[in-house]
């Protein structure tokens, strides 16, 4: 199970899970050619601030 409750890098403020849509698909493994495959740091969920006047809710910064 994936549990994020780390508030928000920008103000601090608690944040929401949502699920990611859209993700791009890079057509084959990625990483280091030792066999990891993944992408790295990417989370299974979207991390929305649920501060309105946050700047991540206006610009492409995640939250």
């Amino acid at each position: 199970m994936y549990v994020d409750n780390a508030p928000c890098s920008v103000c601090g403020s608690p944040v929401e899970l949502r699920a990611r849509t859209g993700v791009d698909d890079p057509g084959g493994p990625v990483g280091d050619p030792d066999g990891y495959v993944g992408d790295a740091d990417s989370t299974p969920d979207e991390r929305v601030c649920t501060n309105a006047d946050c700047p991540t809710r206006t610009s492409s910064v995640q939250a």
